[in-house]
């Protein structure tokens, strides 16, 4: 008996320590998120003003700056 108790315990403390990090990565990405949307608004800003021959440039990182924000808000 005293094994299967120590063999739950184990376990419930497994899922804590498992839903404390989920719940501190969803924070870190909630964050990232935040800098990663504002970074896109200065992008398309640097881009209004940019030279044409840095357009195409901007442009691309504005591009990956999308899908990467995309991707973390489906992590969120």
């Amino acid at each position: 008996m005293l094994a299967s108790r120590a063999l739950a315990e184990i376990i419930e403390l497994e899922d804590f320590l498992r839903v404390r990090a989920r719940r501190r990565e969803q924070a870190l990405s909630a964050r990232c998120l935040v800098i990663m949307e504002d970074c896109l608004v200065a992008s398309r800003v640097a881009y209004g003003g940019a030279h044409p021959g840095e357009r195409r440039i901007r442009a691309a990182k504005i591009r990956q700056l999308e899908d990467l924000i995309a991707y973390t808000a489906q992590l969120v």
